[in-house]
C-alpha cells in the first residue's frame, strides 16, 4: 500500500495493483509471483476480464478469486455510461459507446434490448439472456415484448462476440430479418442492432442489413 501512496495509482504497474487486489499472502507462495501468474496466464489484464468466475476461483481460491471477480466487475462499470434518459442513441457510436465497454470481455454471449422513446433516448435497458461464448439463445418475441411492456416507441438490440469478431454470424442475420419483421407487424420498430466485440462493432442498420421500413424511427 505504500507504494500506490508514494507513487500513486496511474504510476503503478499493472503487477503491483493486482498484487494489492489480491491482499497478502499467507501461504507459501508469494501474493506479487501469484499475480504474475495470473498475468501470465490470462494474457494480461483484459484476459483476466474474459475469465469467469469459476476460472479465478480455481486459480485463486474462492475468497480471493471472488474478491477479484468483484474488482473486475466494478473495473468494467466504471467504464460504462450510465443511462442517460436525456442521451438520445442517435448512431450506432453511441449504442457502441454505452455498451461496449460493458460487454465486449465478457466470457459469454449476453443479449441486451433498450427500450427508447420518441426522441431515441433510453427509456429502460435489460440483459434478456446469458449463455455460452458462442451462442445465446432468445426469441425476437421476448426483445419486442420488453419494448411493448415499457411503451416504447422502437427497440435497439446489442449483443457481444466473446471472440472479439464483430461480424455476423448467419444465425445473427436470421435472428435481425425476424425481430425487425416481427417489429414491423408489432409497429414497434428496430432501430438497430448492434454487435460488440474487442475487435470493433457491428451495426445492422449502418450495414444496411435491416428490412426496409424497420428502422423509419432511427
Amino acid at each position: 500500500m505504500s507504494l500506490l501512496r508514494r507513487v500513486g495509482a496511474d504510476a503503478t504497474s499493472d503487477l503491483d495493483l493486482l498484487s494489492l487486489c489480491l491482499g497478502p499472502s499467507r501461504g507459501p507462495t508469494d501474493t506479487r509471483l501469484r499475480a504474475a501468474g495470473l498475468l501470465a496466464r490470462h494474457g494480461g489484464l483484459r484476459g483476466l476480464l474474459r475469465a469467469g468466475p469459476g476460472v479465478l476461483v480455481q486459480d485463486l481460491g474462492e475468497r480471493r478469486g471472488l474478491q477479484l471477480v468483484a474488482a473486475l466487475e466494478l473495473s468494467r462499470r466504471a467504464l460504462c455510461e450510465p443511462m442517460n434518459r436525456r442521451a438520445a442513441y442517435g448512431t450506432s457510436r453511441d449504442v457502441a459507446r454505452a455498451w461496449r465497454p460493458r460487454l465486449a470481455d465478457l466470457p459469454e454471449e449476453c443479449v441486451v434490448v433498450v427500450a427508447l422513446d420518441r426522441r431515441h433516448r433510453p427509456m429502460a435497458e435489460r440483459i434478456l439472456a446469458r449463455g455460452t461464448p458462442s451462442s445465446c439463445a432468445v426469441s425476437p418475441r421476448v426483445v419486442l415484448t420488453f419494448g411493448l411492456r415499457e411503451g416504447a416507441s422502437s427497440v435497439v438490440m446489442v449483443h457481444n462476440h466473446p471472440s472479439g469478431d464483430p461480424v455476423p454470424s448467419a444465425d445473427d442475420l436470421r435472428f435481425t430479418e425476424q425481430l425487425a419483421s416481427l417489429g414491423e407487424a408489432l409497429e414497434l420498430p428496430v432501430t438497430d442492432h448492434v454487435i460488440v466485440a474487442r475487435e470493433g462493432t457491428f451495426s445492422f442498420l449502418d450495414a444496411g442489413l435491416l428490412p426496409p421500413g424497420s428502422a423509419k424511427a432511427a
